[in-house]
């Protein structure tokens, strides 16, 4: 299919606050599986998006990293175990249906886990892999959009501690029973940060800066989120910014209570934001008319798998068609969709952008 501007055109005009035919639309390449639904979709205008890290993590010969499969209640599950002179930590975790790693349990259990994690923090080694990101973003072409990612800081400082090293739990608690333990993790989780920022800089070309943060009210609250997360930002991403540097943050959560917040925060798109229609505590217009120098990106309601495709499609054509959805918007496919309704979904999806191109005809 032809079209005036490609879909990767299209998306970073968009970024870009330029006016453009119609919202973009995104998916993350993972989550469309292979075959005629997904060959529609793309030739309607759809544009992929891939996080290509741009560099390994490494480890000198002290440290030793085990993995063990298991079975518990039928589910097969990880046992990762890094030993280090200072002393162990282990996580367990299953995958997901798309290749993620849902823990089950944490290195940190401990206050005591800090120590040992920040010893490994200081001797990671970081292993640059420019050349395999630019080959991807050159094999991708103007069919997608490669981003640069950070093995270990693919999320900022607090919420990687949040969610992949200590859990909401441990993490909570800590704030009010081990403050300073805490603290003195995240500074150093900041400074082990530089070194993945420096070889962000050596790319050659920088569009884009994209941190899952996975951020909702419920775990990050307002005076979580102006402690820990706004600081950090503001640190990092206004320089970004200067440069022209696309900043997204992944936050599809509950974000009412924090929409004040992230107006101040110096983040271009707001990524995977959650309607109502699945559970989300902000209205898109609400949204809009809040960060009026931010682009939104909304997910794709996971609930409307279970709807019929006439019902389907008219969601899509009205969500389309909002007259302030006309500038900063872009709909994607962030979340995973139940796999044996996927292909209806897909297809409402693709005939309104088929419509879409065609001026509504």
């Amino acid at each position: 299919m032809s079209y005036e501007i490609n879909p990767q055109e299209r998306f970073y005009k968009c970024l870009n606050r330029e006016k453009v035919d119609h919202p973009p639309v995104l998916a993350y390449h993972f989550l469309l599986p292979r075959g005629k639904s997904e060959r529609e979709l793309r030739n309607a205008g759809c544009v992929l998006i891939m996080g290509v890290p741009i560099y390994e993590i490494a480890f000198p010969s002290e440290i030793t990293v085990e993995e063990k499969k298991t079975w518990k209640n039928g589910e097969a599950l990880t046992i990762r175990t890094y030993s280090t002179p200072v002393g162990s930590l282990q996580e367990v975790f299953k995958i997901g249906p798309y290749g993620s790693e849902w823990k089950q349990e944490h290195f940190i259990k401990q206050p005591q886990d800090y120590q040992t994690m920040t010893y490994l923090l200081e001797k990671a080694i970081f292993r640059e892999k420019i050349a395999d990101f630019l080959q991807i973003a050159q094999e991708l072409g103007e069919d997608g959009v490669a981003v640069p990612m950070l093995p270990l800081f693919e999320r900022s400082p607090f919420q990687k501690l949040l969610i992949d090293l200590a859990g909401p739990e441990r993490t909570l608690l800590d704030l009010y029973d081990h403050p300073k333990d805490l603290e003195m993790f995240i500074n150093c989780l900041c400074q082990k940060m530089e070194e993945a920022m420096h070889i962000y800089h050596s790319l050659p070309e920088k569009k884009l800066f994209w941190w899952v943060d996975n951020i909702t009210s419920d775990f990050t609250s307002p005076r979580l989120f102006e402690q820990f997360c706004l600081p950090i930002y503001q640190k990092y991403l206004t320089p970004l910014r200067k440069e022209g540097i696309t900043c997204m943050l992944h936050l599809d959560g509950k974000l009412s209570a924090l929409k004040e917040l992230i107006s101040k925060a110096p983040i271009d798109v707001v990524e995977s934001f959650t309607m109502p229609e699945q559970g989300g505590d902000l209205e898109l217009e609400e949204a809009h008319k809040v960060w009026k120098d931010k682009v939104i990106a909304a997910n794709i309601p996971a609930n409307l798998a279970y709807r019929q495709e006439k019902e389907i499609a008219e969601f899509f054509e009205n969500l389309m068609g909002r007259r302030c959805l006309k500038e900063r918007f872009v709909l994607e496919l962030s979340e995973d969709l139940p796999r044996e309704h996927l292909g209806k979904v897909l297809s409402a999806l693709s005939k309104t952008l088929s419509n879409l191109q065609k001026g509504g005809e």
